[in-house]
Formats: structure tokens, C-alpha cells, sequence
């Protein structure tokens, strides 16, 4: 076993970091739901789905995403009217490029190193808490904080995601 997501995986127990591979294996073939077969239980959580978003100004966004993949990561690529970003959260990685004129591949690129490892949020987590905790102390929040109405409006899209499939149609925020 890989030991991935153990904090889920043995729950019911103690001291899940006491367990022996053996007991873990015994847990998954008893009531533990997670050694349900995904294709064959009530699980409904999509295990794919592509979301594409039009805004009020024009600008579109998508948002793919792929469960059970072989190599559990997120990656984003964002694509603008100077360049684009492209980064991959489990490699710690962004690339940024801009276009070039001057002969050669049309383009330069920089490769920024997030210094953050096993996390497959590329360390967003726990800035997101060092943040939090920064505001309770009286600090400046950092760049990277948001007003509740925008990350409202980020749970909206979310929610019109699922009703547009539930539903199967174009939902409008």
C-alpha cells in the first residue's frame, strides 16, 4: 500500500499510525468504506468533468478535472494576452513564458521552483492557515487573500458545476 490519505483510510481507529499492514488489509476486506470498489457502490462523485465558464466580460475560463489518475497532481495553465503560466502543484513548479519575436522557439521561459514537496496542493493549504492566523493577529493580510464575495462567487461556480450536470444544461450565474 502507498500510504496515501491515511488520515481518511483509518479514521475509525486509535492510533492509525500504529497499524500493520496486515490490519490495514483486514480493515479494507471488512466495513471499511473505503475498500469498496469505486464502479460498484453508491459512491455518484464524478470521476471526470470539464467545466467551461464564460464571464461577463468575455474572458472564459475551464476547469478540467480527472480522478484516479496515475500520478495525483494539479496542474493549472493560464493563458493571457502577455504570456501564459503553467505550473504543476506536486512537481512545485511554475513555467512562466512570454512571447518572443527574436529568432528561435518564439518564446522565453522562466521555471520558478515553489520549494514545496508532498504536498499535491503545491502548499496552498498551508498558506492559506499561515494567512488566516496572520489576520487574527492583527496582521496585513498577504496578496494572496481574497474578499469573502470573491471566493463566494468561486463557490457559486462550483455549485452551478454540479446543477449543470445533475441537470444536464447551461446554468447561469
Amino acid at each position: 500500500m502507498q500510504g496515501l490519505w491515511p488520515f481518511y483510510a483509518w479514521e475509525m481507529f486509535p492510533e492509525p499510525g500504529k497499524l500493520t499492514e496486515a490490519e490495514k488489509l483486514a480493515s479494507l476486506k471488512g466495513d471499511n468504506p473505503y475498500g469498496r470498489c469505486v464502479w460498484r457502490c453508491d459512491n455518484d462523485v464524478v470521476d471526470h468533468q470539464s467545466v467551461l465558464v464564460q464571464f461577463a466580460d468575455g474572458a472564459t475560463a475551464t476547469h478540467d478535472m480527472f480522478c484516479a489518475t496515475a500520478r495525483p497532481t494539479r496542474t493549472v495553465h493560464l493563458v493571457g494576452e502577455r504570456g501564459e503560466i503553467e505550473g504543476d502543484l506536486e512537481a512545485g513548479r511554475l513555467v512562466v513564458r512570454r512571447p518572443d519575436p527574436r529568432p528561435g522557439p518564439g518564446y522565453v521561459e522562466t521555471v520558478e521552483d515553489l520549494a514545496v514537496k508532498d504536498d499535491p496542493h503545491g502548499g496552498g493549504d498551508l498558506k492559506l492557515v499561515d494567512d488566516f492566523v496572520s489576520v487574527l493577529r492583527g496582521e496585513p493580510a498577504s496578496r494572496a487573500s481574497t474578499r469573502i464575495e470573491d471566493s463566494l462567487a468561486g463557490h457559486l461556480i462550483a455549485f452551478a458545476a454540479d446543477r449543470a450536470i445533475t441537470e444536464r444544461r447551461v446554468v447561469e450565474v
